[in-house]
């Protein structure tokens, strides 16, 4: 089981650290001023760009998408650790 942990922590730790980089990319590449074809806006922090509306829910599901997978590789964190804990 500690194995099993171990392995998908570290799975969800890359695909974690994947998703941040593309959210990142998708987020620097976008224009910052609107225009015909990317007429949403999206906020990140202090930084305001715009976005076509595919490329916004996109982007929503990419965030959610990591912040679970960085929950997820918490979880095997500490559970690996409550079984060092115990002596398992």
């Amino acid at each position: 089981m500690k194995r099993w942990l171990q392995r998908l922590g570290k799975v969800a730790r890359v695909a974690a650290l994947c998703g941040t980089v593309a959210w990142l990319v998708l987020t620097t590449i976008s224009p910052q001023v609107p225009d015909a074809a990317h007429p949403e806006r999206y906020a990140q922090r202090h930084d305001i760009r715009y976005v076509s509306a595919e490329m916004g829910e996109t982007l929503r599901i990419l965030l959610g998408a990591t912040f679970a997978l960085v929950l997820v590789a918490f979880g095997c964190h500490f559970a690996i650790r409550d079984m060092q804990d115990d002596g398992r």
